[in-house]
């Protein structure tokens, strides 16, 4: 039996999400007996258009795209997705770009469809449309190209238990951190996370979060780390004692994970965590149950004026108590300082540099990011970040000590290259802007969805 291929641009930046919505599409499709019906083709935008010529045949290309790996790749990404629907593809993309520019990567990247936020349902219920000939365009959460210019539904499913969600792909060697919470109720402004995922916090239980380490370890991977937007915030019992439930489940890998060799690391990347949840409570349980031996606290900035405007929920005190906190407890500290927000001062920079070597008086080492103007957060359309001059200069003498990182020059450019693509409508972001290019622009709509529907009918056709 001839099977349709699915295409996954799988790049190093965005494998952990791909890692999570192809676990969900494989445990779906083998629930429902169709699983003999696809195949799957782990591909890079390096290899992708090779790829998708030597098929010879219909399938779906399927890519998760960050803002960042837009600005790099544009033409790239472009001109797979053209490649892609000229042989016969349905083209699909998700992740924190298309879900914070839909229109943008339907009518600029040329995708024939963007799910928005959480797409694990949405997509394997695009598929099953599939596999039914059923109506493809009421799938909850896409955007989609049609001839009269686009076709929206932003109604996109929620997971509300996180364990229904594997949060890696065995089948396809996936293999990611493990989510245990999905979605920030701090929502500050520069973020995508609360935007994508909403502000509603769901965590995976501790059984859940056992049981996929010791898959991993069967896998012969014995460090396990996990993914949160919180590192220390933890509640999935909701017994209104965050603290308690992380102790809870570090306990518990100890017994029964560590105890199979495992090291556990938790407050380190990919689960940062936020100073105020650094206490002397907390890391003296903690402490003996982790590996790691440095967390990763954010701060963003020394400016209290900017804390506030940011909606960060936590001051510049915060930041120095925390890291005192986690030295008096053996712990190294980095942490994350963002420069260039918008409506920064002089005086907002010098705080913040103040801050910073205060820090480094306290021991803390420091990581250095540039705000870039994110598409789907309310700093959308902010001025890309900029560093002043002085504080080049200082952040330049504290590189030379050795306690300062970063690649704020790389992301001042890529902020830069953001904000033009966003100015020349490349990225449109808001429903105006996409109606503003429809009106004004003669794009080839009427081209572009009769390819789309007969591709869609292709596809459908191999697949009965």
């Amino acid at each position: 039996m001839s099977k349709l291929p699915i295409v996954v641009v799988a790049d190093k930046a965005n494998k952990y999400s791909l890692g999570v919505l192809l676990g969900y599409l494989v445990g779906y499709l083998k629930r429902e007996g169709i699983y003999s019906k696809f195949k799957f083709i782990l591909t890079s935008w390096d290899s992708a258009t090779q790829v998708i010529a030597s098929l010879g045949e219909s399938h779906i290309l399927l890519a998760s795209l960050l803002t960042t790996q837009v600005v790099q790749n544009l033409h790239k990404i472009a001109e797979t997705a053209e490649v892609s629907r000229r042989l016969g593809g349905v083209t699909v993309a998700g992740g924190p770009h298309p879900s914070g520019d839909p229109y943008g990567t339907v009518l600029r990247l040329g995708f024939d469809l963007a799910f928005i936020g959480e797409a694990e349902q949405s997509f394997a219920q695009f598929i099953d449309r599939l596999v039914s000939a059923n109506d493809y365009f009421s799938v909850e959460g896409t955007v989609a190209v049609s001839e009269d210019g686009i076709r929206a539904r932003f109604d996109h499913p929620r997971v509300d238990d996180l364990d229904s969600v594997p949060p890696f792909c065995e089948e396809l060697g996936l293999l990611n951190p493990i989510e245990i919470m999905r979605g920030c109720p701090h929502a500050c402004r520069y973020c995508q996370v609360s935007f994508m995922f909403g502000a509603v916090p769901r965590f995976r239980s501790i059984e859940s979060t056992v049981e996929y380490a010791k898959r991993l370890l069967r896998r012969g991977i014995r460090d396990i780390r996990f993914i949160s937007p919180s590192g220390f915030h933890y509640e999935p019992r909701h017994s209104g004692s965050s603290s308690a439930s992380i102790v809870e489940l570090l306990e518990v890998m100890d017994r029964e994970v560590r105890s199979l060799g495992g090291r556990i690391y938790l407050g380190t990347f990919p689960s940062e965590v936020r100073p105020e949840h650094v206490t002397d409570e907390l890391l003296r349980s903690v402490r003996g149950l982790v590996n790691n031996r440095r967390i990763n606290i954010g701060a963003q900035s020394g400016s209290d004026r900017l804390l506030g405007s940011l909606r960060r929920g936590h001051s510049a005190e915060d930041v120095l108590n925390a890291v005192s906190v986690a030295r008096r407890h053996g712990f190294g500290v980095d942490v994350d300082y963002i420069l260039g927000l918008p409506g920064e001062s002089d005086e907002d920079v010098a705080g913040t540099l103040s801050h910073i070597e205060k820090v480094i008086r306290l021991g803390g080492r420091i990581h250095c990011h540039v705000f870039m103007p994110l598409p789907g957060t309310p700093l959308s359309f902010a001025p890309p970040g900029r560093v002043s001059d002085i504080a080049k200069k200082v952040i330049s003498r504290i590189v030379g000590r050795g306690v300062l990182w970063g690649r704020w020059l790389k992301q001042e450019e890529l902020a830069s290259r953001i904000a033009r693509l966003r100015d020349s409508y490349m990225i449109i972001v808001s429903y105006a802007r996409a109606m503003k290019v429809l009106s004004e622009e003669k794009l080839p709509l009427q081209e572009r969805s009769g390819c789309f529907m007969e591709n869609l009918r292709k596809v459908v056709a191999k697949l009965k």
